[in-house]
């Protein structure tokens, strides 16, 4: 694979260097000039300007360019790196002046109005990362959404296949996946009851999306399961003006191919545009029988008319996977890095449909109303042994859920105040059910219902900018099975405070305070059953609450973007990890009464030279659980199993949250070139809440390489880009993101001892992604 690379990369760099078009194609281009400024209006040097992969020129010091195009359609690229893409489609007829390129701060973006009244505005005074397009297509070459957003601020992310594919998930701050708000056009994607989402589900996603917002604490309003840790808002990509498509293949380490395709209609008839794409991905994954099938396909439409738009988005997904969330002990990685535990046989097999119907309305020049509805459904099983060693019965278990639900939205927009409000309700249904050899052992169901209000406001005072939003929530869940548990139902009231000031136009400050609840999920309330078999007491965990105080200034200049921010997360009745799994692989939850993470941000981009920019994103912190109580399994001599004892634990660290994160970029764009070199370090962590170092994921050092080149001569084969990355450069053997422990008691003869075993999911050792991508 390796000299199948270097040859690959060696003859297209021959095409690229190998001269220029013939002065016969020249002839038929004409000019268009015009300049590229900054959202103040101030010229920006060093824009590079592109069409369909060929760089035609760069931006002045008076931000002034001129460049030559062929007649017809074409779609121009302007790029920075201290700002974000901006693409514009032009009917190239004649010469061409005053093209005018406005762009914004990398760090800041407008959003489109389908996703205004989930997503932060540009000015409002709360934590956030934005990912563009551009950006995306760099970082992607189909793996999992948690992989590839692990260079962002405070994210942590581990697979169980170990590279991305399979089952992978992330956590923010430390907080986990089920507690972190995810929404696609302001639709919820995690599911009601569990507050899970599993992106395994429906491969390659980010090639659907025009733009990812990364909310860091309580954030704005929103919808769906609550803004707990954070909250990850996916828009997706806004329909051409004309037709074209893309297409991309990639092949890889661990016998990995994915390959995708799309086309868009452009405009057509009267204001319609329709477009689809399609992905199949396959790979064995890292470790042992650790593979994984999809197949995905996403179908949009969407209506423009003079005042009104109606747009639909959707993907229907499948995947089948072998099964490997088990992690190993440490003396079994270290004689087979890639064991996993789980037999060949223990495989899932899910689907997920989402799809949704946008409407949107101009009420005049201030004022928009925008209407959604949404269908979400997920359903499949998974095969696993009751024993991992004996393997005595093979359990079928399936799950079969969906829910529908819509919002309304209105915001107006005025120079003294913008407003924005809305309203949403969904109606969730989730039947559980466990088969061995044919015979139905149980069948339950979970019902939830949510409901919710939320009001948000801006007031700018001159330099000055205040910020208010108020989230009313309701929540009820209803579980029917062989035990009868009744229902339980919440209110919460979640208000949010900030203000920005503007110290000059480069430079701000903020300052916010915010308070957000979430209820416990189904697996919290039955204590890790997934059928009950007592009659728990539904209102037996609390819901838990954190305070968020965020401070920070944002920085942007022609050659520079930063944010950094400090953030103080006061949290009560937090339902923590234990570091456990249940009987079929979830991990378990419950109350704290008393705990907090403060820390401090990075997220950086620095144009050091015309080709050479720097980007860090950093993360310092101090964690702390105020008192803990570990329930330990005893045993005696012959190990045989004697009951629990609780362990009491003061003042620990939480649970995999490392107290630093810190990822470094340096990326050099030579022409049609761009190589980038990407550091991370991770700090340990424990693996559960006792403080106890022999239970530790230990620090790491992690170097990926990433090069891309266009091939601007292969006109007739789509202009081709071919990107290389290569993971984990170092080849080590010991990075362990996540994982989980086992601690007991053995009553021995002399007295008991405390024994602790720790498991790890490993990250794999070097490999290599070759994609390539070509313009249809």
């Amino acid at each position: 694979m390796r000299s199948f690379v270097l040859v690959m990369l060696g003859v297209f760099a021959g095409f690229v260097t190998g001269g220029t078009a013939g002065a016969a194609e020249d002839a038929t281009r004409v000019t268009v000039s015009g300049a590229v400024v900054d959202q103040t209006g101030r010229p920006v040097e060093g824009a590079s300007i592109s069409s369909r992969g060929e760089v035609l020129g760069a931006s002045g010091s008076d931000g002034a360019f001129d460049i030559r195009l062929r007649p017809g359609a074409a779609e121009i690229i302007v790029r920075h790196p201290a700002f974000r893409e901006v693409r514009r489609e032009l009917l190239v007829a004649d010469d061409l002046a005053d093209v005018r390129f406005e762009l914004q701060p990398v760090l800041s973006a407008t959003e489109s109005i389908t996703v205004t009244a989930i997503r932060a505005g540009d000015e409002a005074p709360v934590t956030v990362t934005n990912l563009s397009s551009a950006e995306l297509e760099q970082l992607s070459y189909g793996q999992d959404t948690p992989k590839l957003l692990q260079y962002t601020p405070s994210v942590t992310w581990y697979s169980d296949s170990g590279i991305g594919s399979n089952y992978s998930y992330l956590s923010l701050r430390g907080i986990g996946q089920t507690r972190i708000n995810m929404t696609f056009d302001g639709a919820p994607l995690n599911d009601p009851a569990e507050h899970a989402l599993y992106f395994n589900n429906f491969h390659d996603f980010t090639s659907t999306v025009d733009s990812i917002q990364i909310q860091r604490g309580v954030g704005t309003s929103t919808v769906g399961s609550p803004s707990f840790g954070g909250s990850i808002n996916f828009a997706s990509n806004p329909m051409r003006q004309f037709a074209g498509g893309n297409a991309r293949l990639t092949v890889g380490s661990y016998d990995t191919l994915k390959a995708s395709a799309a086309y868009e209609s452009g405009i057509i008839g009267n204001g319609f545009a329709v477009g689809g794409r399609i992905s199949y991905a396959d790979t064995d994954g890292y470790r042992d029988h650790s593979g994984s099938e999809h197949l995905t396909v996403f179908l949009n439409g969407e209506w423009r008319g003079e005042r009104s738009s109606l747009k639909l988005v959707s993907f229907f997904g499948s995947e089948e996977s072998q099964l490997a969330w088990w992690a190993v002990d440490p003396d079994t990685l270290a004689d087979n890095p890639t064991f996993n535990p789980m037999g060949e046989e223990e495989r899932d097999d899910f689907s997920q449909d989402f799809i949704q119907l946008q409407y949107t309305r101009a009420l005049g020049e201030a004022t928009t109303l925008v209407a959604q509805v949404y269908y979400n459904g997920a359903d499949g099983f998974f095969h696993q042994w009751d024993d991992p060693y004996a393997q005595n019965v093979f359990m079928d278990f399936g799950i079969d859920q969906h829910f529908i639900g819509g919002m309304v939205t209105a915001s107006r927009q005025g120079e003294r105040l913008t407003m924005m409000g809305g309203v949403h309700y969904n109606d969730f249904s989730g039947d559980h059910t466990l088969d061995i050899e044919g015979e139905r052992i149980y069948l339950n169901t979970g019902l939830k219902q949510t409901a919710n209000a939320f009001a948000k406001a801006e007031v700018p005072l001159g330099s000055w900018l205040l910020y208010g939003d108020v989230q009313l929530r309701w929540a009820e869940f209803d579980y029917e099975g062989d035990v009868d548990l009744g229902s339980v139902d919440w209110s919460f009231v979640d208000p949010r405070v900030g203000v920005r000031y503007h110290v000059s136009p480069n430079l701000s400050l903020y300052g916010s305070v915010g308070q957000a609840h979430r209820e416990p999920a189904r697996l919290d309330m039955l204590a890790g059953e997934d059928n009950a078999t007592v009659p728990h007491d539904l209102e037996s965990v609390d819901p838990e609450k954190v305070t968020d105080l965020e401070a920070g200034l944002g920085l942007n200049t022609s050659k520079l973007a930063l944010n950094a921010n400090l953030y103080w997360m006061d949290f009560s009745d937090e339902i923590a990890l234990t570091g456990e799994l249940s009987e079929i692989g979830l991990p378990l939850r419950r109350n704290v009464e008393s705990s907090f993470r403060r820390g401090i941000e990075l997220d950086l981009r620095w144009l050091v030279a015309r080709n050479w920019a720097l980007t860090t994103s950093a993360n310092f912190s101090h964690n702390r659980i105020d008192r803990w109580t570990q329930y330990v399994d005893v045993f005696d001599e012959d190990f045989n199993w004697l009951g629990s004892e609780p362990l009491v634990f003061d003042d620990v660290e939480p649970l995999l949250t490392p107290e630093v994160v810190v990822n470094q970029t340096v990326e050099w764009t030579p022409g049609p070139w761009q190589v980038a070199a990407v550091g991370r370090f991770i700090g340990e962590s424990y693996l559960d809440n006792t403080g106890n170092d022999d239970l530790v994921a230990p620090s790491y050092v992690n170097l990926d390489l990433r090069a891309a080149v266009t091939l601007n001569r292969l006109r007739s084969l789509g202009r081709p880009t071919i990107t290389l990355f290569v993971n984990n450069v170092l080849d080590k053997v010991d990075q362990y993101p996540g994982g989980y422990s086992w601690q007991y008691i053995s009553r021995e003869p002399n007295g008991d001892e405390l024994v602790g075993i720790p498991y790890y999911y490993p990250l794999a050792t070097r490999n290599i992604m070759l994609t390539v991508d070509f313009t249809l």
